[in-house]
């Protein structure tokens, strides 16, 4: 075995003579010339016991073609041939096979181990057809993703550290993609993993798609320079754009992949919706390290997602400083129940036909010691992302109800408890027991609790989301959507959901008194109510000609600062006794 002859077959003359001396330190022979022309004729004339080859070789024909000329030559058929690759993507991979490739290796490649790479190569050239193909399977599962049959982490770094490389050489630019489904964790939760699995599968094919989609920037295939496309794991996929000239590049392909994955998801008899946050990091502005720019992509996709999802967003220094908050609230989130740092406020609702208050909206706050007073806005879709908002959730409903008896008990007037709830506790399996339960635990008659969810809740899985709202009626309880207007769902979706509240959002209240078009918008949404026999509350109403306005329209309900600003407990409790 110490006196086995490689072929080194490399364009670059810095790579020929790394391999080398490499592969002469374990005990090798070694040949290296710099194109397949002089390859072949070496081949022909002195034979060699393994090849190693480069793929992308510009001046003649290419490591496919000399790979397939080798494996036509009579003493090349069972020569073991290991492919030296930059290229990330799945065809090129193939055709590597297809062309006779014994195996591949990713550039920069591991110089300490080559030789015992090598040395397992020619080892397994002796034995049978059953164990080479065994060992082909082995390598792919090591750098690729079974599920998508993408690329995988290893391989993307690999592959992206290499071409920082080549373009730190070329002086080119390099735009890095990093992508991440919105509301995936709910999908996995909710309707199982198998469902999520389908879900990232024809993630992964609407991927290729888009990158194929492009004649100037994504050139897959065989191409030198083309896109590399990874699935990281779980639903964070990249993308990698090697020779883009303007940073404004990359964004045209962010919108194409945008737009793809924003379309609708059919498997069976469900029906997603999910939209896609991505973050773009360009070489060198952003990092010039893979290290350094899938950090910074990473970031940048958060910063889109917190930002509202559905977008893309590219990496500043300021990304930096709201990464680390983040981490600072997830930390301080996971225990903020134990440590009792939560609490509700109650925003009185006001009856707009009898003038008198009707209820409350229970809202939550979170007040921690160490960070201060942080927004709901801020910390809700942080818990939702995390997925804590299932244990949230669960607590606010239990303290919500139990402050619901406590004001029956003290025979406070009132007549409905408001819950916002999320998608993702709505579809989480036993959420309707664990609502009766709270209810029982309470002795509260489900008609005094409302579960108050988002209109783009209802419409990211209808189909899952309609069962369990049927399922929440039968218990008694009332319904409601919650900011209206924003999800943009039509009347017809509408009115297969058992909905008994529209709740206009607050955008859509203001300037309504001075013949807007918020006036408008809210006019056709009570119109919209009446025609299918629901409520309608009016939320943000601060002054007294809107209040006005929506009486005069027939407008249900309404809450705002100018009735009531939400109040702790017993501040609620005394408001609802002296406007009894």
């Amino acid at each position: 075995m110490q006196n086995n002859h490689i072929l080194i077959i490399d364009d670059d003359p810095v790579i020929r003579l790394l391999i080398t001396q490499a592969l002469r330190s374990t005990g090798f022979q070694t040949t290296a010339v710099k194109n397949g022309e002089i390859g072949l004729e070496s081949f022909q004339e002195n034979g060699a016991d393994a090849v190693l080859l480069d793929v992308m070789m510009p001046d003649g024909i290419d490591g496919f073609e000399v790979c397939s000329e080798l494996r036509n030559s009579p003493n090349g058929k069972h020569t073991p041939i290991l492919m030296m690759t930059g290229l990330d993507d799945l065809e090129s991979v193939n055709r590597a096979f297809e062309s006779g490739a014994t195996d591949f290796i990713t550039k920069p490649i591991n110089l300490a181990l080559l030789g015992h790479r090598v040395r397992y190569m020619l080892r397994a050239a002796n034995t049978t057809s059953r164990l080479l193909e065994s060992e082909r399977r082995l390598h792919r599962m090591a750098y690729f993703d079974s599920l998508t049959e993408l690329p995988n982490r290893l391989f993307f770094k690999e592959h992206l550290q290499y071409m920082i490389a080549l373009a730190q050489r070329q002086k080119q630019k390099l735009g890095v993609l990093f992508l991440d489904l919105d509301g995936f964790k709910r999908i996995n939760d909710t309707l199982g993993h198998h469902l999520g699995d389908q879900v990232l599968q024809e993630t992964g094919y609407r991927l290729r798609n888009s990158l194929r989609a492009s004649d100037v920037l994504i050139r897959t295939g065989a191409s030198e320079d083309g896109a590399s496309l990874a699935r990281l794991g779980g639903d964070e996929f990249t993308v990698l754009l090697s020779r883009i000239s303007r940073n404004e590049d990359a964004a045209s392909v962010a919108e194409r992949i945008r737009n793809s994955l924003s379309e609708r998801f059919k498997f069976g008899d469900h029906e997603l919706y999910t939209t896609s946050s991505i973050g773009i990091a360009i070489y060198p502005e952003d990092g010039d390290s893979a290290e350094e720019l899938l950090k910074n992509a990473d970031m940048a996709m958060y910063y889109a997602k917190r930002s509202g999802g559905n977008r893309f967003q590219y990496f500043s220094n300021r990304m930096t400083e709201a990464a680390l908050r983040r981490l600072k609230l997830e930390n301080h989130l996971r225990k903020a129940i134990e440590r009792q740092e939560l609490s509700l406020h109650y925003q009185p609702l006001f009856d707009i036909t009898t003038s008198k208050y009707c209820g409350v909206e229970a809202l939550l706050r979170w007040n921690s010691p160490e960070i201060g007073q942080i927004p709901p806005s801020e910390f809700i879709p942080l818990a939702e992302e995390t997925g804590l908002i299932i244990g949230i959730g669960e607590w606010v409903l239990r303290e919500a109800c139990s402050q619901a008896r406590v004001w029956l008990n003290n025979a406070i007037p009132f007549c409905r408890m408001a819950v916002n709830v999320s998608g993702m506790q709505i579809l989480n399996k036993g959420f309707a027991e664990q609502v009766n339960s709270i209810l029982s635990e309470n002795n509260l008659d489900p008609r005094f609790l409302e579960l108050e969810l988002t209109e783009t809740a209802l419409i990211a899985d209808e189909a899952g989301v309609l069962d369990h709202l049927k399922t929440l009626k039968k218990i008694g309880l009332q319904l409601a959507i919650d900011d209206f207007g924003m999800g943009y769902s039509s009347l017809s979706r509408l009115k297969l959901f058992p909905i008994d509240r529209l709740k206009i959002d607050r955008s859509f209240i203001i300037d309504i008194e001075n013949a807007s078009e918020n006036g408008a918008i809210a006019n056709a949404v009570i119109a919209m109510a009446v025609s299918m026999s629901m409520k309608v509350i009016a939320e943000g109403v601060e002054t007294d000609k809107q209040l006005q306005f929506l009486k005069a329209r027939g407008c249900d309900e309404a809450q705002g600062y100018y009735l009531s600003k939400p109040l702790p407990a017993l501040q609620a409790e005394l408001f609802l006794a002296a406007h009894a």
